[in-house]
């Protein structure tokens, strides 16, 4: 009786998920809402991120290049790619920490399935993506030794690393309702794994001694399965197998916050 009641119990939570990805023009749009209301009266709008990174990857990546006496036209590529794919990824983290409570209108005032917001997060966090990927095309382009066909393995890579952001984002956004106190541990937590991640420095530089500050982190593998095809490079195996494990336990954890808490994150916010 009480294992019927457990496969029912998560049976739910899969119907609350399969109904949120049935309702795409809902996030979507909502959205792209949300980007055209956040920058209205902006004649560049989003473009001003966009600029503001351009201008920090260029600044940085002379000055570390030449600090660490490196080659330009090979740091640039891997920084460029590098930072654009952690703005996206810090971005969707650190709106998950609000994931709910900046629905909170919306959630008292209607019964929608709860991924639905965090759907709605990762596409408002990939459009700017888009915006800020068209860096990578010029410095790849210009700076870079160009375009190959590897490059289209970034797209899966993309696709699973926008998978294993859901889950994370989803799972942050139930503790940081719980527990407002999260919010700030989260953030910083963000900015340290900028640091700690092969996007500044590369993991090749490091002493052998040191090696396992890549290695042992996961942020540097998922990293790899976009990053390295953009720059005609084919992942690891072991890139591929870290992030799908990264994946699986995500997605079981951030099911398992959703079962305990989706009747009661109502009364939290």
């Amino acid at each position: 009786m009480v294992k019927y009641g457990v496969k029912l119990f998560y049976s739910s939570v899969r119907r609350e998920f399969l109904a949120a990805l049935r309702q795409p023009e809902l996030w979507a749009l909502l959205a792209w809402h949300d980007i055209k209301q956040r920058y209205r009266r902006s004649v560049l709008g989003p473009f001003w991120l966009t600029i503001s990174t351009a201008v920090l990857i260029s600044t940085l990546g002379a000055l570390w290049s030449t600090l660490f006496k490196m080659n330009v036209l090979d740091y640039l590529p891997y920084f460029a790619a590098g930072n654009v794919i952690w703005t996206y990824i810090a971005l969707q983290m650190n709106e998950a920490t609000t994931g709910f409570t900046q629905f909170e209108h919306l959630i008292k005032q209607r019964r929608l399935p709860f991924p639905t917001y965090l759907l709605r997060l990762l596409v408002r966090s990939f459009i700017i993506f888009l915006h800020n990927f068209l860096i990578v095309i010029l410095v790849v382009s210009f700076v870079g030794n160009g375009w190959s066909w590897v490059a289209l393995i970034a797209i899966p890579g993309m696709l699973l690393l926008s998978s294993i952001l859901y889950f994370i984002s989803l799972g942050c956004a139930i503790l940081c309702t719980r527990y407002r106190d999260m919010v700030p541990v989260v953030q910083n937590l963000v900015t340290v794994g900028y640091f700690l991640s092969p996007i500044m420095w590369k993991a090749e530089s490091l002493p052998a001694q040191h090696s396992w500050v890549a290695g042992l982190n996961p942020i540097s593998h998922v990293l790899d399965i976009v990053r390295a095809p953009l720059l005609g490079q084919v992942p690891a195996l072991i890139n591929w197998l870290v992030s799908f494990g990264m994946l699986a336990i995500s997605a079981l954890i951030a099911t398992w916050l959703l079962a305990r808490a989706r009747n009661r994150i109502a009364y939290w916010i």
